[in-house]
């Protein structure tokens, strides 16, 4: 009987090895068809469904997440891209022939873009920029509204210090000044109407990759996210992060 049962793990065992190495091998196949053409630009780190539940169909995933790390996004220096896919269709499914003239569809997917002071400078004309939460940053927790950017302006040299609200409204993603900051972490002796103007910032309208509108806008850990979900019309999967389509 025990051996029996050691059989069965055995087998189940070997079972398991084969799926997560075929999932590491597709993993990679779909890592090289969403990477950059970009000279340098590292490949995306992606993860399927798993391990039993990998496959929905004989060519649909479950699930697929992806990381994306120094993206170039319009106006922006490079920020980090994520995207969380649902029934991603793989051309060829599990055959080793796949259709190369086809794209990773997805019937719905979140997609982020994290974006970071280094990221936000170029946008803001400015250099050595902080972002945090909108109190003193040591004290900062959870998911908010409303950030603290700091930063020297490229122009003038002078440093600024702004209390700025993440609208995401019909117009569009904005940063909306809402007071200079005086207090903890901010600057008391500053030119105040020209650090709100400063900081004034529309982000372009295809922020997000494959065309999704950002639908929230927030800060945490000194990362403003912004995010969106698109449906079973949303570009291929293979737009992500590539400039070359």
């Amino acid at each position: 009987m025990l051996a029996a049962i050691a059989t069965v793990l055995v087998v189940a065992g070997g079972a398991y090895t084969v799926d997560a190495v075929s999932a590491s091998r597709l993993e990679a196949e779909i890592s090289a068809r969403i990477a950059p053409r970009a000279p340098g630009a590292g490949p995306p780190s992606v993860m399927t469904g798993g391990p039993f539940s990998r496959w929905s169909d004989s060519d649909t995933l479950s699930s697929v997440s992806i990381r994306a790390e120094g993206v170039e996004r319009p106006g922006l220096g490079p920020v980090d891209v994520e995207a969380e896919a649902v029934d991603v269709r793989v051309p060829g499914g599990r055959d080793d022939d796949a259709d190369d003239d086809h794209g990773l569809t997805a019937r719905s997917v979140v997609v982020s873009v994290q974006i970071t002071g280094d990221s936000l400078a170029p946008a803001l004309g400015m250099r050595d920029v902080l972002v945090g939460a909108a109190d003193d940053p040591s004290l900062a927790g959870g998911t908010e509204h409303r950030a603290h950017v700091a930063g020297t302006l490229i122009e003038s040299g002078e440093r600024v210090s702004v209390i700025v609200d993440l609208v995401v409204d019909p117009s569009g993603a904005h940063l909306v000044p809402v007071a200079p900051a005086t207090g903890p972490g901010g600057i008391p002796e500053q030119n105040r109407a020209l650090a709100m103007r400063s900081t004034a910032l529309t982000f372009a309208p295809d922020l997000l990759p494959l065309g999704v509108p950002v639908e929230t806008l927030t800060v945490s850990g000194g990362t403003i996210t912004a995010a969106g979900t698109g449906g079973p019309d949303t570009p291929p999967l293979d737009g992500l992060v590539r400039d070359d389509l």
